[in-house]
């Protein structure tokens, strides 16, 4: 056989072998089709899809970085022709947009035609190569908008925002990342242009790092503001609660900044501010701006307040403090049944509505600040919180709390029912409890709670002898637990037994002990 008709034969083997696998593949495609997924409607698909994207795509709203690699909507068009084709008729699986999906914008931008988008930017190295500005031309339809931007690009990307209204926008956070030679001074401030001033569903915004102007009617519907501010461009007080006034549906407020450096006189004068539906407030800074800010703003009695405050001058500052937030004592204030308190580099003390069993929703009031004179002052703040009817303390610290502040939390929280000690030396404890006067500390107490306490070797002998005579007196412990104790062994409490009802004990003993 000469070359041609070789040729010719292996072509036609080529031939026959190409109409072969095309066979096989329909064949394979018939057999996909008799699977149970091909039997379900493309609503339920699409149910599906979306729960798997939304899933992924949620790890980056809880900071969890999402892998590498196609976004997930991507992913599913790769299973086979007929989940592909469902998939690429689902507007909605193309709508969330984030570093990783820089390849794949215009793509995306196509398949999502025109369902609200979702945009997350966290300044990438190379801010060339991620077509930011493309994104920002779709302002219209973009429903959350999250941008962390190098302080360089400011200018040009709130020449984006300002360009079109954001009609569906609903979340809009914008931080910076500040270079060591950049001057921050010279950041242009986020203004009443921004979206063209028409942004009407805007509930949530967060900014960070730079500067702003809220007077705008642009931000009159918010429900959601947390501001981070640097002190190159601060933010007046006066400022604020401009900005504040014009916020009346405000339900949560977040501020990390310092006002006082530049509050003005005219704040004296300034009116009050409600904000009749704020639920949370969270306060980073200084005793001072926390004052000036409380002594402007009307807020709901059952507001909550979480306050990390620095520069603690005297007792002084938190009557000042107290004074501001609770203007009117005559008002129905939660009643507060338990405090919570943290004695260690920084003083934090959280006063709740729970007696046990505390919730996140049962915190009404929690405060950190830096206090390293007596520490009695929590008992103190008790006096100024207004409804402190506490029934149960609980104390985590590595000090040894001396007899005189024990002394104190007895005249201080006469309905105390329970006390929670956690690694708390607790030698003034029982000086206080054994001291003989006219009055036995804490006549209400009935349940005591003890985790990690390392107890001195006559300790566990003095918390019976201080059992016995409360017992005594009628006014006996009824609860006792031990967790985690150390030099505690099973005599010591077998004698607690005889004279406490209840002993709940872990059987934890330290090496050596028996």
């Amino acid at each position: 056989m000469d070359i041609r008709g070789k040729t010719t034969l292996v072509e036609q083997c080529r031939t026959d072998i190409d109409k072969d696998i095309a066979a096989s593949n329909a064949l394979r495609s018939r057999k996909n089709t008799l699977a149970s997924i091909f039997s379900l409607p493309p609503e339920i698909l699409v149910t599906i899809f979306t729960y798997i994207v939304e899933e992924e795509n949620s790890k980056i709203y809880t900071g969890i970085p999402r892998r590498g690699g196609a976004p997930t909507s991507m992913i599913v068009t790769h299973v086979c022709r007929h989940l592909r084709q469902v998939a690429l008729e689902c507007p909605s699986l193309w709508t969330f947009i984030d570093c990783l999906s820089a390849p794949w914008v215009p793509i995306m931008l196509e398949r999502s035609k025109q369902a609200a988008l979702v945009v997350i930017y966290s300044a990438p190295r190379a801010p060339e190569y991620w077509p930011l500005v493309q994104l920002l031309s779709q302002l219209p339809r973009i429903k959350t908008l999250k941008l962390c931007t190098f302080s360089v690009d400011v200018d040009r990307i709130l020449d984006c925002l300002s360009s079109q209204p954001a009609p569906l926008l609903q979340i809009f956070k914008y931080s910076l990342v500040l270079e060591s030679h950049d001057p921050r001074i010279s950041i242009r401030p986020i203004s009443d242009t921004i979206f063209q001033g028409r942004a009407p569903l805007l509930r949530s915004v967060e900014l960070a790092e730079c500067a702003f102007i809220l007077t705008s009617h642009v931000f009159s519907g918010l429900q959601t503001l947390y501001l981070i501010q640097f002190d190159s461009c601060p933010l007046t007080l006066s400022q604020l609660l401009s900005a504040l006034r014009r916020m009346p549906d405000l339900e949560l407020l977040r501020l990390s900044c310092d006002l006082s450096p530049r509050i003005s006189e005219d704040t004296v004068l300034f009116d009050q501010v409600p904000l009749t539906r704020l639920r949370w407030i969270e306060l980073n800074g200084v005793f001072r701006t926390a004052v000036s800010l409380f002594s402007h703003l009307i807020l709901p009695v059952d507001a909550k307040f979480i306050l990390f405050l620095t520069e603690t001058e005297s007792p002084q500052s938190f009557s000042d403090l107290f004074s501001a937030i609770y203007k009117n004592p005559d008002e129905s204030f939660p009643i507060i049944r338990s405090l919570h308190a943290h004695l260690h580099d920084e003083v934090s003390v959280q006063f709740s509505t729970s007696s046990a069993n505390i919730s996140n929703s049962d915190i009404q009031f929690y405060i950190s600040f830096d206090y390293d004179d007596n520490p009695a002052i929590i008992f103190d703040m008790c006096r100024m919180v207004l409804h402190c009817k506490i029934q149960t303390l609980s104390i985590s610290t590595l000090y040894d709390l001396s007899q005189d502040f024990w002394c104190a939390g007895s005249a201080h929280l006469p309905e105390l029912k329970s006390i929670i000690l956690s690694s708390v030396p607790i030698e003034g404890f029982i000086l206080a409890f054994m001291t003989v006067g006219a009055s036995i500390a804490y006549p209400l107490l009935r349940t005591l709670d003890l985790e990690y306490v390392n107890f001195g070797c006559d300790e566990p002998e003095d918390l019976r002898e201080i059992a016995r005579m409360r017992a005594k007196g009628g006014v006996g412990i009824q609860k006792l637990r031990i967790m985690g104790c150390r030099n505690v062994t099973e005599i010591d409490v077998q004698l607690l037994e005889g004279v406490i009802a209840d002993v709940d004990w872990d059987h934890w003993v330290w090496p050596g002990k028996s």
